[in-house]
């Protein structure tokens, strides 16, 4: 597959992950054989591919390299680029139809009236013609369950707002440029926003979590009933196995484990543990299987009791936890009697700002979706979807008959000030069309970088400690899927690197993916933290991921 301005192009992204660019002038034509790859694909679709993400332009395909090889997968891809070059004479006929029913204007559509002003069109006229066409999903990402409609009409097609919203509700309708969407919670957002629906577009709890998929086509129904289906609210079940009581929250603790791969075509990334080494490691001390949820604990943890005889095991930074007035030390079980009250005395320390605690028989929550992880942009899984606070109860999933038995356990730590010493990030340089400007990345190499204080878990932001910014292209590319460890180049000229809890689909340059044995080093960075990007080859990549011991994927 050569690259071209409109032919196809297949470059890694990362160690586990192809980007298959159909072309870079988008057009209905492309768009559409985006659409019909997507569909025979999924149709044809091997063990081994975790996800496919389409983007207006494009398809990342996320695979587990120890079950697919790369050159199979390309294979399979060249058998899909001839399918697609057998004709255009239609679209994929795959997806659902829905009709969703929207109340325009007035509370509902507070930019109804001034995108009829900018037309020179009647509120009228721009209901009829919103409502009066068939849409069809080309993507989900932004948000879970947020589907990317195509072919607005170009007589209502408008701008983004200049300053986004901090809060747009549930359901609401806007436009953005030729798109169309539907807000799937309430969340920041700068679309105009034309009217709202009730209908339910994501819900965690069904088996499809969101309401569109794509290929799905929607037409837009006025209306003037929305009455919002409110989901049926359930007192909280008593913990069967209560092993902690928070007495204070802390910093931002969060129950999490390996995440929820499979996902991302929904909007919906991984999420999990972000240094999970570390939370490999606490797992593995108490003897919990790799996949047990964990509290992920953030600049500090709580102050909580203990209500049974329990093991716990703690990993990554040392917050300095004691037990009444013990020190309880990094690596170790720890056999902690009932009654006992459990505390942070610090924060952060030079290893890192996040530290991880593991009980014996894994931290209980509810399964979402596979998953017992918390995500906090869409508000589902862990504790209600939030972080954890003053006077929850935490409960054991599996009660463990003799915990005295698991204490004493150790396992050396790593070593070394995370806030003194450099470190190094390895990458994989991308070459696709999206890719940063070469010199980009040579500077990228050549610079050293501070960690800024945008740090989190969806994504680091770096600065050049010389000052310098990268340089960057005018444009950015049409959306496309991205992965965890991305390192994408804003207009600013600073990298940012994208972490567990980032965007599935993005718009901006890319320089490369920082390879999965070094996420957990990402995931240690405190502002001010000094970093060197150096470039490694795919397959370096997948001999350090082998060594790391990351888990397999599937997908669900």
């Amino acid at each position: 597959m050569a690259k071209g301005d409109d032919g196809w192009h297949v470059a890694n992204m990362g160690e586990a992950a192809l980007l298959v660019t159909l072309g870079t002038r988008v057009t209905e034509k492309l768009i559409s054989a985006v659409d019909r790859l997507r569909a025979w694909l999924s149709v044809h679709r091997p063990p081994g591919i975790v996800d496919l993400v389409p983007g207006y332009a494009s398809i990342l395909v996320i695979f587990e390299p120890t079950i697919l090889g790369e050159e199979s997968l390309r294979v399979l891809l060249r058998e899909g680029e001839v399918f697609v070059g057998m004709g255009n004479d239609g679209e994929s006929d795959t997806g659902s139809r829905h009709v969703i029913p929207v109340a325009y204007g007035g509370e509902f559509g507070p930019d109804l009236d001034s995108v009829a002003e900018m037309h020179a069109l009647t509120p009228a006229e721009v209901i009829r013609l919103h409502s009066g066409r068939v849409y069809k999903v080309a993507f989900l990402g932004f948000l879970p369950g947020f589907a990317y409609m195509r072919r607005l009409s170009k007589r209502i097609a408008s701008p983004r707002l200049s300053v986004p919203r901090p809060r747009v509700p549930s359901g609401s309708v806007g436009l953005a440029g030729f798109q169309t969407g539907v807000y799937p919670f309430t969340s920041p957002g700068g679309w105009q926003i034309i009217g709202r629906t009730g209908v339910n577009i994501w819900d965690p709890t069904r088996a499809e979590p969101a309401l569109f998929a794509p290929g799905d086509t929607v037409r837009f129904a006025p209306t003037n009933d929305i009455s919002v289906q409110t989901k049926e609210v359930h007192a909280p079940e008593t913990n069967k196995n209560p092993v902690f009581e928070v007495l204070e929250a802390g910093g931002l603790t969060t129950v999490q484990d390996r995440g929820r791969d499979g996902f991302a075509h929904l909007g919906l990334g991984a999420g999990g543990a972000f240094d999970s080494c570390a939370a490999y490691q606490a797992n593995a001390l108490v003897r919990n299987e790799s996949h047990a949820a964990v509290l992920e604990m953030t600049w500090t943890g709580p102050r909580v009791r203990a209500l049974r005889n329990v093991t716990i095991a703690l990993a990554g930074s040392n917050f300095h936890l004691v037990s009444g007035s013990t020190p309880v030390p990094l690596g170790l079980s720890w056999f902690v009697r009932g009654g006992s009250v459990l505390r942070f005395v610090s924060a952060p320390s030079s290893k890192g700002m996040r530290s991880y605690m593991a009980v014996a028989g894994g931290f209980d929550a509810p399964l979402v979706l596979g998953s017992r992880s918390t995500s906090l942009l869409a508000g589902f899984g862990g504790i209600d979807g939030r972080a954890i606070q003053t006077g929850d109860v935490l409960g054991v999933a599996d009660v463990v008959m003799d915990p005295v038995s698991l204490a004493g356990r150790s396992q050396q730590q790593p070593s070394g000030d995370i806030s003194r010493e450099e470190r190094t990030l390895r990458f994989v340089p991308f070459s696709g069309p999206q890719a940063a400007l070469p010199a980009a990345v040579e500077q990228l190499i050549s610079d050293r970088w501070l960690v800024t204080e945008h740090a989190d878990r969806m994504g680091l932001r770096f600065r050049s400690e010389g000052g310098k910014v990268l340089p960057v292209q005018s444009e950015e590319s049409a959306s496309f899927g991205v992965v965890r460890g991305t390192i994408q180049l804003p207009p600013g000229g600073l990298p940012v690197v994208l972490g567990v809890d980032h965007q599935t689909t993005g718009g901006y340059p890319v320089l490369g993916v920082v390879i999965e044995a070094d996420l957990s080093i990402l995931a240690q960075l405190m502002p001010g933290c000094r970093v060197r990007f150096v470039s490694v080859s795919v397959e370096d990549a997948r001999a350090a991921r082998a060594a790391f011991g990351v888990v397999e994927r599937a997908s669900p």
